[in-house]
């Protein structure tokens, strides 16, 4: 499974932009953006998983952590047509897989749901299986 997730995120391998109101955390090639100064601890905590779960793919990559009112959402950049037209049931289960360890071992009390977007950060879909 570890291998198939590492196939899917190259699918969503991310080239974003940033917004100047931004705060970021980064890690390398892996760039956490977040608006509330108060993330500070969990976006490091997220970058922190990223690289020692291997998920790094060799190319740039940005998501945005946004909280919401019941938990977070983490928005992945889809940098593929095919990724933004639709996901295939493995590509559901690879990213049910990853919200399951980015709970358990990340967001611990608080709820996290990937969320799919373009470059600018704005959703595509919030798959679910």
């Amino acid at each position: 499974m570890r291998n198939y997730l590492i196939i899917f995120l190259l699918i969503f391998a991310a080239v974003g932009c940033s917004d100047s109101e931004d705060s970021e955390v980064s890690g390398g090639e892996f760039t956490v953006h977040f608006n509330d100064t108060k993330d500070v601890e969990l976006a490091k905590s997220i970058v922190k998983f990223w690289k020692s779960d291997s998920l790094l793919t060799g190319k740039p990559q940005d998501v945005r952590l946004v909280h919401k009112k019941k938990g977070y959402d983490l928005l992945l950049i889809a940098s593929e047509e095919k990724a933004k037209k639709g996901l295939n049931f493995k590509d559901l289960e690879a990213l049910s897989e990853l919200q399951k360890r980015l709970q358990e071992e990340v967001f611990k009390k608080s709820s996290v749901s990937l969320v799919i977007a373009d470059e600018n950060f704005n959703v595509i879909t919030r798959p679910s299986l």
